[in-house]
């Protein structure tokens, strides 16, 4: 096993800077005591003003998890940053089981309200303003948006059905022409990509952490889709991860609910530090109530049932996948050019003979009352024009693909044959 990086060459400025709150220390540092301690350190509101006493919440199965009066105070409560407690330990074991990393007590996890938080506050830990950084392209673009307001330098990497082209990295970086301006951060969402679908091999994956350990980089794994994989589920870099030179972000809002915001991420402990110090003077901590709620489902289920509930999702979205195939096939045939996604919600499409998908989206499409997204909103350069779409197959019946793509087979014969 190698020597950890030095960790202070990842850091901005202002991460450099951030040192821990003194309150939240305290009600970290009070969660670890014997309930016999008293404290007149926290300035926590008292509980038994709270006018919610407990709650029972009703799963699809029609079986039931309890939030008791106990479980309802602890839920209403502040916490320490990190998160509470037992759901930590209980993504500790997730982390384990999916991505067995090899030394598992370099890092640490905090729970974030849903992993864009998490990703938002990476992004400020490793970036100065104007500072480098290596992404996929095309590139989600809440990340392009976040990046372009804090003046970022994108460097996008060209990507394929595979994902990052690892030989184009590689190039990007051996003729780097000022290595004192080199990047020191690589970012990419590795399965089912929003917004391509495409998902990186094991070789891939290997090869790109092979560069990073050249180039001395540090990958931040986005990766929100990682259950939602339709075959085996490939190895993370988490899981490949002997230097200690990944972040990785997990969310929630795939395989329990959107709308609970939960995410966390697992980094390496140095850095882990100073993302708790930002967030403990930010957003203080995830929902409460939204962690005890899945703490108390992941108790019920536990791992077993974790992974056959994740399971069914994945052949959800896979059914759903094929259902958009299909139909883009026979409405828009050889109009477009795609890649069959292996994972996520996404498909994204080259449409042949057109340069600018914008205005065929926002006016002509739309006017015939179905609605896409155009490429053009994935890259960094929004001076040029682009010919792709990302199609979403997540939410939509069956009946709503077949007549979506109908409606929109019909939008494009007409633009190519005016």
């Amino acid at each position: 096993m190698q020597n950890s990086p030095d960790y202070t060459r990842f850091l901005s400025t202002a991460a450099a800077r951030r040192q821990p709150s003194a309150i939240r220390e305290a009600t970290q540092l009070f969660a670890r005591s014997p309930p016999s301690t008293i404290s007149f350190a926290a300035g926590n509101p008292n509980v038994a003003l709270f006018p919610f006493k407990e709650a029972t919440i009703t799963l699809k199965d029609d079986t039931t998890i309890q939030l008791g009066s106990s479980d309802m105070s602890k839920a209403l409560q502040y916490l320490p940053t990190p998160g509470q407690a037992d759901l930590l330990e209980w993504l500790r074991k997730l982390q384990v089981r999916y991505h067995s990393p090899i030394d598992f007590n370099r890092y640490e996890l905090c729970v974030t309200n849903g992993s864009m938080e998490g990703l938002s506050k990476v992004f400020e830990l490793v970036l100065n303003t104007t500072e480098s950084i290596l992404v996929d392209s095309p590139c989600y673009s809440g990340s392009l948006d976040f990046l372009r307001g804090f003046a970022a330098n994108i460097i996008s990497i060209n990507t394929d059905s595979n994902g990052m082209s690892a030989e184009y990295l590689d190039n990007i970086l051996s003729n780097w022409s000022d290595l004192n301006t080199l990047p020191r951060v690589l970012y990419t969402i590795p399965n089912g990509s929003n917004p391509t679908g495409a998902s990186m091999s094991l070789e891939r994956k290997k090869d790109i952490y092979n560069i990073a350990q050249k180039y001395n980089l540090l990958i931040i794994e986005d990766d929100p889709y990682f259950f939602l994989q339709f075959k085996k589920l490939v190895p993370s870099f988490l899981s490949m991860d002997t230097d200690g030179r990944v972040i990785r972000l997990d969310s929630m809002s795939k395989v329990l609910s959107g709308g609970m915001r939960l995410g966390f991420f697992t980094a390496p402990i140095p850095l882990w530090q100073k993302l708790v110090y930002h967030q403990q003077v930010t957003s203080l901590h995830a929902s409460s109530l939204s962690q005890m709620v899945a703490l108390k489902l992941f108790e019920k289920w536990g791992l077993s049932g974790f992974h056959q509930h994740t399971e069914q999702i994945s052949k959800f979205y896979e059914n759903q996948k094929n259902l958009m195939v299909n139909a883009i096939k026979k409405h828009l045939n050889d109009m477009v050019t795609f890649n069959e996604p292996t994972a996520g919600m996404f498909i994204w499409m080259k449409v042949n003979g057109i340069d600018d998908t914008r205005k065929l989206i926002y006016e002509k499409a739309l006017e015939q009352e179905v609605l896409l997204l155009p490429g053009s909103a994935f890259f960094s350069d929004q001076s040029k024009t682009y010919p792709y779409i990302r199609v979403s197959y997540s939410v939509c019946t069956p009946e709503q693909i077949e007549t979506g793509m109908a409606r929109f087979g019909k939008v494009l014969r007409e633009e190519l044959h005016k």
